[in-house]
């Protein structure tokens, strides 16, 4: 027959059970790089989706990660879009003009420079706000990951007999 001494059995269980919050929570930890990059603890690029996953908990951390995000679509719409209007208006000056003999009294229109150079000025704000709210999201979450809210979870308990004896059954 197996005997077991209890005191020892129930030392290894409750060590057991007081470190397992610690094994599932420490592991993970997002880091930011610049271009709105995400990494997780084995530096692993994640994809939005894959991070929204993760913010799913807090929902604080995830409308920052979501507004971050909309603020650099909406930057770079802005910002290649005067480039292009810039580059586009250029490009139609050089053919409209090239061939013919350099002279004051042709008249330009330069609304579309203008217009390009102020998408230009104004993405360069929104595109460094981004990534302020992407960063404290992920400050947020990770603060998370350190300090679990809940720890261990009993979902039931109930008591058990059978010919050979009985018990309590824990279900985690």
């Amino acid at each position: 027959m197996l005997q077991i001494n209890l005191p020892i059995m129930n030392k290894i269980i409750c060590l057991f059970l007081f470190a397992l919050p610690f094994i599932n929570f420490s592991q993970e930890q997002l880091t930011f790089k610049s271009g709105g990059r995400v990494y997780n603890s084995n530096l692993e690029k994640l994809t939005s989706n894959e991070v929204r996953t993760l913010l799913q908990p807090n929902p604080e951390a995830l409308q920052l990660f979501n507004a971050g995000r909309s603020k650099k679509t909406v930057g770079n719409i802005l910002l290649y879009g005067g480039i292009s209007t810039v580059v586009i208006k250029h490009i139609s000056m050089l053919n409209k003009y090239s061939g013919t003999s350099y002279n004051k009294n042709i008249e330009t229109n330069n609304v579309m420079y203008f217009v390009g150079g102020a998408l230009v000025i104004i993405a360069i704000p929104i595109k460094i706000g981004f990534s302020k709210k992407i960063k404290k999201s992920l400050e947020l979450i990770n603060n998370d990951f350190k300090n679990p809210k809940t720890g261990l979870t009993i979902d039931s308990t109930n008591f058990i007999s059978n010919s050979d004896g009985f018990g309590i059954s824990i279900t985690f």
